[in-house]
């Protein structure tokens, strides 16, 4: 039960995100709400990236950081295709995780860590950068996407 509710949650994180980073087009992606912070476009790829460093982490053992940046990806038109490429690899990736692999220890990191430890804080940092994306989006005058909660 723990196995399916993990997979639905990782990819209901996906279906719920997507339509925020799709509101790119409505804004400049070099925007910063405030000085001091990053653009807009490089948050949005910093967590499009991070869903995939985990889930490809986790299924292939290959803990590489792919590159994002707004030289490489310089318009939000990208940035969504990118985003959907990934958010697709992702589910794939998701669907190669068993049950059995759940409580096996990753030691890549500071500390030992199980698939589940990971799967966690990989929604987590997510859901940070979701956030965070709103709250820029509200900054800049953009009514961000509602996101469907069950409450």
């Amino acid at each position: 039960m723990m196995y399916k509710i993990l997979i639905d949650a990782v990819k209901r994180h996906l279906g719920e995100t997507l339509p925020l980073i799709k509101q790119l087009v409505e804004v400049n992606i070099l925007s910063k709400p405030v000085d001091g912070v990053r653009e807009i476009g490089e948050v949005v790829l910093h967590t499009v990236r991070s869903l995939e460093y985990y889930m490809k982490g986790i299924t292939t053992n290959q803990w590489e950081a792919l590159p994002y940046n707004l030289e490489t990806y310089d318009s939000a038109e990208t940035i969504i295709e990118l985003a959907e490429k990934v958010f697709e690899e992702v589910k794939v990736y998701a669907s190669l995780i068993s049950t059995s692999d759940l409580g096996r220890k990753i030691e890549s990191f500071n500390r030992p860590a199980t698939v589940v430890e990971l799967i966690l804080e990989m929604v987590e940092h997510s859901i940070h950068h979701r956030g965070q994306i709103t709250v820029y989006y509200r900054f800049l005058g953009i009514e961000p996407a509602t996101i469907p909660y069950i409450i």
